[in-house]
């Protein structure tokens, strides 16, 4: 009996796990393309998304060298607004595709998975 509760425990505890990834990475793609109907030149686009994941491997110098590269793409508009920095970030893959053309970005959220923070191509 105690074998059984042990494995109906960790059943419950991975059905709880995959819920709560599913809620966040509906959250961190509803953010994504928020940012990008705001933000991206074109309005006729389509986009795909990878599962979420998080670094902390990514330093401030970083985000502002995405952020500088950002500003000088012809893809998305100017001024565009970020979330602050963190030390940790959830990030998603997306493949946005305009016409026929097809790129794939990489963007880093806040832990909260609330702001884009900054986003590179790929």
């Amino acid at each position: 009996m105690r074998i059984s509760s042990i494995k109906t425990t960790i059943a419950c505890l991975a059905v709880t796990t995959l819920v709560c990834g599913c809620g966040k990475q509906h959250e961190a793609e509803s953010v994504v393309k928020d940012f990008l109907e705001t933000n991206l030149q074109a309005s006729d686009y389509t986009v795909s998304f990878s599962g979420i994941d998080s670094t902390r491997h990514v330093t401030d110098s970083v985000v502002d060298k995405m952020r500088a590269d950002a500003a000088n793409s012809k893809m998305f508009k100017r001024g565009i607004k970020y979330a602050g920095t963190d030390q940790q970030y959830i990030y998603t893959k997306v493949k946005i595709c305009i016409g026929g053309d097809t790129t794939s970005h990489t963007f880093y959220l806040d832990p909260k998975v609330s702001q884009v923070v900054a986003f590179k191509e790929n």
